[in-house]
């Protein structure tokens, strides 16, 4: 039996990765830093997913896997030294982190096994970050003997997440997922996964993966914030809104000119990267959760101003994407922490000096006003 370990054990490892490596009949080892989600799945030992493909919608139960804390020592060497595939569904924040709670495993495999191979693939939507998250490992492995054998025998790749998957909380056991569109690997590899469904290895990921940032969730993005605004609590029926469509509409028309100018890719490439067949039954998704974390969803290179960038290096229109990010900034749902961050630093800054800390550009910029203008009409008509 194949062994893999899924470090990240909430929304999408469990429900994503989880039930994708079950059905393939690995043995699953799920590892986490939260004593909650780890008790919650240890209660059972099961938990459901409810699988929304093309054609049927079916419930998965999910069994006979292993799920530990990170730093339970003895039983996570264990099932470490077995694996040779790591799976880490983590938000960008969560890689430092994890680094350094896994580098003390990767330092028993150099000294157990010297020739074993491990192939790390990381799921998260922001890019660029490979570089990075390789060398927060390297920096917390014992010496440069350890160092070079990672080196030379551990892959750290990125991927492209093109599935839906809720619940009610990262600690939940009921979940719900698309399966409709299969993760895009970075290769090459070492792990062999060819008998897993769904984990397709491509080349040019990192390019495909800013056009897929910017035509999937820059426009998913829009329709969470400017629905916010518009008062719904649910993505479909947001889109359903003309106001909104409207906004989505225009953010996906600029993001599609911009990427064009920028990528050697032809608009049927995009067309086949960004088409996600429809699920049946298609689930609901909460504005909640895609607007989750504004924080990230308006930096500098993000889904938005990664666009605007491109539009200002080619002379191209933005309006658009400007009323997108002043909805992002009017986003003051309570629940999500980064938000209300967000919300604090307009009441002691202003709107502007905010826009500005955010986007990283000075506050006499023209995005900068631009986006503070179509705040105050935001604030004007709420």
């Amino acid at each position: 039996m194949k062994n893999v370990i899924i470090v990240g054990a909430g929304r999408l490892g469990k429900g994503f990765m989880g039930e994708t490596f079950y059905n393939a009949g690995w043995k699953i080892t799920f590892l986490d830093n939260d004593p909650r989600v780890i008790q919650e799945l240890n209660r059972t030992h099961t938990y459901e997913v409810s699988v929304h493909t093309t054609k049927r919608v079916f419930t998965n139960t999910i069994k006979n896997y292993d799920a530990y804390l990170v730093d339970d020592y003895e039983h996570v060497l264990k099932a470490f030294l077995k694996a040779d595939l790591l799976m880490l569904p983590l938000y960008p924040s969560d890689f430092p982190a994890a680094a350094n709670e896994l580098a003390v495993y990767f330092n028993q495999q150099f000294k157990v096994d010297p020739t074993a191979k491990k192939t790390l693939i990381c799921l998260t939507n922001k890019n660029h970050l490979i570089n990075q998250i390789t060398q927060d490992f390297r920096s917390h492995l014992a010496d440069d003997e350890v160092k070079n054998w990672f080196d030379q025998n551990v892959v750290i790749r990125d991927s492209i997440v093109r599935r839906s998957t809720d619940a009610d909380s990262n600690y939940a056991t009921k979940l719900v997922t698309t399966a409709v569109a299969s993760l895009i690997i970075q290769g090459p590899v070492y792990s062999d996964f060819s008998d897993v469904k769904w984990l397709d290895v491509r080349d040019n990921v990192e390019m495909l993966k800013d056009i897929k940032v910017f035509t999937i969730n820059g426009p998913h993005a829009t329709t969470a914030y400017e629905g916010y605004l518009q008062g719904y609590d649910d993505i479909a029926k947001a889109e359903t809104d003309e106001k909104v469509h409207q906004l989505v509409q225009g953010v996906h028309d600029e993001t599609i000119e911009a990427v064009l100018y920028e990528y050697p890719v032809t608009r049927d490439q995009i067309r086949e990267l960004e088409y996600l067949p429809a699920a049946k039954d298609e689930m609901s998704d909460s504005i909640y959760r895609v607007g989750f974390d504004p924080i990230r969803k308006v930096g500098k290179n993000d889904r938005l101003m990664g666009v605007i960038n491109l539009c200002e290096k080619y002379h191209l229109p933005y309006n658009a994407h400007v009323k997108a990010l002043a909805a992002a900034f009017a986003y003051d749902e309570p629940r999500d922490s980064q938000a209300m961050k967000i919300q604090a630093d307009i009441e002691e800054m202003g709107i502007t000096k905010t826009i500005s800390k955010y986007i990283e550009r000075p506050t006499t910029n023209t995005v900068v006003q631009q986006i503070a203008a179509e705040y105050d009409k935001i604030k004007k008509q709420r």
